[in-house]
C-alpha cells in the first residue's frame, strides 16, 4: 500500500477533526425535511431536452407508443372501410350493367327468333299451282340467260373444300361473361378486406 501524498494528507486532515460519520447520519435522519412535489408541477420536458425519452414520452405531439398504435390501427380500419365502400359501389355498378346487357341480349334473341319464325312460316306456306308454274318459268328463263355464270359458280364451289362462312360469335354474351368474372373478382376482394377488418 502506497503512502498518501502531502496534498492528500492535507485534504484528509481538513475533514478529519471531529468528524463522526454515524453521528452525521443520525443528525441527517432527525433533521431531514423532504417535500414531495404535487402532480403536474414539474416543468414540461420537450424533445430538445436531454431527459427526453421517446419510448415513454411519445412523439412531439405528446402521444405515447400505445396511443400512436391505436391511432395507426384506427387509420388502417378507416382506409380498409373506404376501400370496401368503393369496391361495393363498383360491384353494384357492374351488376346493374350485367342486368342491362342481359335484358338487351334477351330482347335481341326474341327479335331474332320472331324473324326466323316468320321466315319459316313464309317458306312452309304451300304455293298454289299458279305460283309453282310461275316460279318454274322464271327459273327456266334465269338458267337459260345465266347458263355460263352458273357453271363457273358451280366449279368454284367444287374447288372450295369446306369453305363455309362462319357465324359471328355473339360479342354481347362474351361481354356479359367478362363482366360476371369481374363481379366474382370484386366479391373475393371485398371478402378479403372484410377478413382484414375483422382481424384488426
Amino acid at each position: 500500500m502506497r503512502t498518501p501524498t502531502e496534498y492528500e494528507l492535507d485534504r484528509l486532515l481538513h475533514y478529519a477533526p471531529g468528524y463522526d460519520p454515524v453521528a452525521a447520519k443520525k443528525y441527517y435522519e432527525e433533521h431531514k425535511h423532504l417535500k414531495g412535489r404535487r402532480k403536474g408541477q414539474a416543468p414540461k420536458i420537450y424533445e430538445d431536452d436531454p431527459r427526453w425519452n421517446p419510448k415513454t414520452m411519445g412523439n412531439h405531439r405528446g402521444f405515447t407508443r400505445e396511443q400512436m398504435a391505436l391511432q395507426a390501427k384506427a387509420r388502417k380500419r378507416g382506409a380498409i372501410m373506404q376501400a370496401i365502400d368503393r369496391m361495393e359501389k363498383k360491384l353494384k355498378e357492374l351488376e346493374a350493367l350485367i342486368r342491362k346487357k342481359e335484358h338487351e341480349a334477351a330482347s335481341e334473341d326474341r327479335k331474332g327468333k320472331a324473324k326466323k319464325e316468320r321466315a319459316a312460316k313464309e317458306r312452309d306456306k304451300p304455293d298454289s299451282a299458279a305460283d309453282k308454274a310461275e316460279k318454274a318459268r322464271e327459273n327456266k328463263k334465269y338458267r337459260e340467260k345465266h347458263e355460263q355464270e352458273l357453271k363457273s359458280k358451280e366449279k368454284s364451289r367444287d374447288k372450295k373444300s369446306g369453305g363455309g362462312s362462319s357465324k359471328k360469335s355473339g360479342t354481347g354474351k362474351k361481354e356479359i361473361h367478362e363482366l360476371k368474372a369481374l363481379v366474382t373478382k370484386y366479391k373475393g376482394r371485398i371478402a378479403v378486406a372484410k377478413q382484414k377488418l375483422a382481424a384488426l
